[in-house]
């Protein structure tokens, strides 16, 4: 064999091309199934979305793999011509393509992984909706795990890409956090003037700056005055800050 090899170089660069296509279709076939078979399980636990591992995504990653391993046929193809100016340049090729393999697998891997959570905390936490923020977060959190270990395996540097996500994320949380602290500001302040609301009883009539009525509800965070113009809806904020006058109280036989 070896003989006929240095006999033919051309004829046998040419099979190992042949031989290399038709691997790398097969390879592709099955990573096609394999992603798509990952996707009917994952389905299983229940979801709104038809797919969810993109089809656009199965198939770039499968047509990912199919060149891979076209690449490396080349590779020994162009290996068994002996062309010596290549020699040095297609053995550090053949080094790296099963790093960069190994990297779309954990790419792979991840993407599966962060649809099976997203599908589980879609079904626990916001009845079966994969859109919802949170579902979404923890999706898009795996995939970035996956992706950054994926590229470190490839022996891409993704160190400014890294520090890059760090300050997107931590501004994001920033502005999570400062959004978060400007609502909750006017029910804290309502939480903090319960007090007021002990000292007035349904029935009694007040006048609260512009407002006056009497007293149908009170509740948690306020009171419900019935007034001329219909029912106001008072927050225990303004019976701390406001004007407040009592204009007469229920009768004590009511």
């Amino acid at each position: 064999m070896r003989d006929l090899i240095q006999a033919y170089p051309e004829i046998a660069a040419v099979l190992v091309l042949v031989v290399g296509v038709l691997l790398g279709k097969l390879a592709q076939v099955l990573v096609r199934r394999a992603l798509s078979l990952s996707d009917r399980l994952v389905s299983r636990y229940g979801t709104r979305h038809r797919h969810l591992v993109s089809p656009v995504f199965q198939q770039g990653f499968s047509l990912l793999v199919f060149a891979a391993v076209l690449v490396m046929a080349a590779v020994v193809a162009v290996r068994l011509l002996d062309i010596a100016e290549l020699t040095a340049w297609l053995d550090a090729v053949l080094a790296y393509v099963p790093r960069f393999l190994v990297g779309l697998f954990i790419i792979g891997v991840g993407n599966v992984v962060g649809a099976l959570l997203r599908n589980l905390t879609a079904g626990v936490m916001t009845g079966g909706d994969g859109n919802a923020l949170l579902p979404r977060l923890v999706h898009v959190g795996i995939i970035a795990v996956a992706v950054i270990t994926g590229l470190q395996q490839m022996g891409i540097d993704i160190s400014f890409v890294t520090q890059l996500a760090l300050i997107v994320l931590a501004a994001l949380l920033g502005a999570l956090s400062l959004a978060f602290a400007l609502g909750a500001r006017q029910h804290v302040a309502n939480l903090m003037a319960q007090s007021e609301l002990s000292r007035y009883a349904t029935g009694d009539r007040l006048r609260i700056d512009g407002d006056e009525g009497v007293i149908v509800e009170i509740y948690r965070t306020g009171l419900t005055l019935t007034t001329d113009e219909g029912i106001v809806s008072i927050p225990a904020s303004r019976l701390a800050n406001g004007r407040v006058v009592q204009v007469s109280q229920k009768p004590a036989g009511e």
